[in-house]
């Protein structure tokens, strides 16, 4: 079976490979492009969720758990963080109702106390953070390798 690539995967290669050209000889590094389009993408924030819950080895019915247990806590904060990194356009609400109607306030908490855990370099949290960083990002790679090896097909 013989896949032909449509053509605006062909124009945004093309504009990909001079960028990557361009930024080689202004600043002498090489750097890869990957291409990403929005109408291939299956993920969705619900997934990343378990995505999380699982490199900590908790459940995903913690997210909404009334708990201030630091494991509970942790568990929301990084999820928070993880969501505005990787769903820009995910609103405060959107992620209240993820983990059962929280204020917002409540999240944006979150994402300033992860975000000072972090800079402080707080061992625990960062060795979680770190945990489920390399879990979201093995599950958004492998998307990007299936995609990539369906159009070299």
């Amino acid at each position: 079976m013989h896949y032909t690539v449509p053509q605006q995967i062909s124009d945004a290669r093309h504009i990909t490979r001079a960028a990557e050209q361009q930024i080689m000889n202004k600043t002498g590094m090489r750097v890869t492009l990957v291409l990403c389009p929005d109408y291939h993408t299956s993920k969705t924030p619900e997934q990343m969720l378990k995505v999380v819950a699982a490199a900590l080895g908790m459940d995903t019915a913690c997210y909404k758990v009334k708990s201030r247990e630091r494991e509970f806590v942790d568990l929301r904060f990084i999820a928070a963080s993880l969501l505005r990194c990787f769903f820009p356009g995910i609103t405060l609400h959107e992620i209240t109702v993820l983990f059962g109607g929280q204020d917002h306030t409540s999240i944006m908490n979150g994402l300033s106390r992860a975000a000072m855990l972090l800079a402080s370099g707080d061992e625990k949290f960062t060795n979680k953070y770190e945990n489920a960083l390399k879990s979201v990002n093995k599950w958004i790679r492998k998307e990007v390798l299936e995609f990539a090896s369906a159009i070299s097909a």
